[in-house]
């Protein structure tokens, strides 16, 4: 089974995401939200090529988009690292830039 790691980037999109979603909207609504990112990590852990291929970001980087928001994640073979989780609005290659190795 594929192993999914987070960048430290990643779990701080989320966090961030999480709670910009419960100020604005309510804990019902960012409950929801973040909810669907675990059924978006599932369907990455399931079919890791689901998300569209980004070679202009890196060796084997990838984006499944997620409502509001883009999962960028790099598959290689066993193992799957989401590398940050942007809003659409974002530049992609200015986000991954930012992430550390």
């Amino acid at each position: 089974m594929i192993e999914i790691r987070f960048s430290n980037a990643a779990e701080n999109d989320l966090a961030q995401i999480d709670t910009y979603s419960v100020s604005t909207f309510g804990n019902a609504v960012a409950a929801d939200y973040m909810g669907g990112f675990t059924g978006a990590f599932r369907k990455l852990r399931d079919f890791p090529e689901a998300g569209r291929a980004m070679p202009a970001l890196g060796r084997g980087i990838r984006y499944l988009s997620y409502r509001q928001h883009g999962i960028v994640y790099q598959f290689t073979g066993d193992d799957l690292l989401i590398v940050r989780i942007i809003h659409h609005a974002m530049d992609a290659r200015r986000a991954v830039k930012q992430v550390k190795p």
